[in-house]
C-alpha cells in the first residue's frame, strides 16, 4: 500500500514519532500511563511495596492520614472507595497510578512510619 521509502510512509514515520512524543509529555503532565514529570517511566509497585505502604498508614497520625486522603482523591480518584453511610474511605492501593503511589509513599515516609 504504502511502501516502505515512500513519501507516505515516510510522513507517517514521522509523524507517528511526533505524536508519541507529545502524548507522553501530556502524559507525564498529568500524571497518568506511569510516566514522571521527567518523561521517565515509572515502574509499576510491587505486591511488597503495596503492602509496605498499606502498613505504614497504620503508624501514621490521624492528620497525616488525611493529607495522604486528600492528595490521593486529588491525583487517583479512583483509588478511594468511600461510604459516606458510615462516614469511611476505604484505599485500594491496585488503583493507585504508579506516580502518585510514589509520591504518597514519599510522604508517608517522611512522617516516619
Amino acid at each position: 500500500y504504502n511502501a516502505d521509502g515512500s513519501d507516505f510512509y515516510n510522513l507517517a514515520q514521522t509523524m507517528a514519532k511526533k505524536f508519541e512524543e507529545k502524548f507522553e509529555k501530556l502524559c507525564a503532565q498529568n500524571d497518568v500511563g506511569g510516566y514522571s514529570q521527567e518523561g521517565s517511566s515509572i515502574d509499576e509497585p510491587t505486591i511488597e511495596d503495596k503492602r509496605a505502604f498499606a502498613k505504614c498508614l497504620y503508624k501514621i497520625s490521624k492528620e497525616e492520614l488525611g493529607k495522604v486522603i486528600t492528595d490521593l482523591e486529588n491525583k487517583c480518584p479512583g483509588a478511594l472507595v468511600k461510604n459516606s453511610a458510615e462516614d469511611e474511605v476505604e484505599i485500594n492501593v491496585d488503583n493507585i497510578t504508579p506516580l502518585a503511589f510514589r509520591e504518597v509513599v514519599d510522604y508517608v515516609n517522611s512522617c516516619g512510619a
